[in-house]
């Protein structure tokens, strides 16, 4: 290995317009859950075991709106370090000055959008 870093800027913007497809899909997932499925449990009845099992409907499906809300910002975060990375290395000579640093720098908010959120429930 030579130490160095290369960016393939055509495989990077074939990537990044791949990601504005991935966010219109996460956006589309989260409206649907958001509207259609807000938290209807199924009626189940008011016996113990419905009720149990119409809580854990609602659990779950919130569950369901986390996950993909945080699969939303991750892709938001990967489409603004792409197009970062993408306008800073233009040209060959700045390809050739990248080092791994930078591009890591430039990735960091795709690994904090990843990141789960402290769960509130005690």
């Amino acid at each position: 290995m030579t130490g160095r870093t290369t960016v393939d800027l055509l495989s990077l913007e074939d990537f990044h317009q791949k990601l504005a497809h991935r966010l219109t899909e996460a956006e589309k997932a989260l409206r649907k859950l958001s509207t259609e499925m807000q938290c209807r449990p199924p009626a189940l009845g008011s016996f113990a075991d419905a009720t149990e099992n119409s809580r854990r409907y609602s659990d779950i499906h919130q569950s369901y709106v986390d996950q993909v809300d945080r699969l939303r910002a991750a892709v938001k975060a990967a489409q603004s370090a792409t197009a970062t990375i993408l306008a800073n290395y233009r040209t060959a000579e700045e390809r050739n000055a990248a080092n791994s640093a930078d591009i890591a720098a430039a990735l960091n908010g795709v690994d904090d959008a990843l990141k789960r959120k402290e769960d509130p429930r005690v």
